[in-house]
């Protein structure tokens, strides 16, 4: 099944860098978050952002956010292609002890949610009968938000998800 990110939201009040990147291109990526302040998290970084084939990625320092001791910056992935196109924001904060990530997604297929949650996967955890979204939680706890949407003929489910993980500087 072919699989797209809505693009939500623009990133606003920082400073974007846009790089049409190679598979294995590290150096590249690692020096962008050098450059932006994020150095003792690269092994971090390989493991949760670590770059594919036919990527572009662009990537931010919040102005007015973290600084100093800790620092804030968001990468924000897109890859694949035409009709089957992937969007992911990473935002990755490092502190004087640890390195922090909150990866954040939006997935569009068409057709109606109950067609593209697998039930045996994912179970409804909070119905919303007065709102355009149901949650979904996984046995691992993890959370999924869907609502359907519809124009004209065509009907989509829009997935989204979060989560947050940590590591020691390396």
């Amino acid at each position: 099944m072919k699989t797209k990110l809505v693009i939500a939201s623009a990133l606003s009040f920082g400073i974007t860098l846009a790089n049409p990147v190679l598979a294995n291109d590290d150096q590249t990526l690692l020096k962008s978050f050098h450059d932006y302040g994020i150095s003792k998290c690269d092994s971090f970084i390989l493991e949760n952002s670590k770059l594919k084939s036919n990527w572009n990625y662009f990537i931010n320092k919040h102005a007015g956010g973290i600084d100093g001791p800790s620092t804030e910056v968001t990468i924000t992935q897109i890859f694949g292609s035409k009709g089957d196109t992937v969007k992911t924001e990473d935002t990755y904060i490092q502190t004087a002890k640890k390195c922090f990530l909150r990866q954040t997604w939006t997935l569009t297929f068409p057709g109606s949610c109950s067609e593209n949650i697998d039930g045996n996967a994912w179970y409804v955890s909070t119905k919303m009968p007065n709102k355009d979204y149901t949650t979904y939680k996984n046995a691992g706890g993890l959370e999924l938000h869907a609502k359907e949407i519809s124009m004209g003929n065509f009907k989509a489910c829009v997935q989204e998800g979060s989560i947050r993980t940590s590591s020691s500087h390396g």
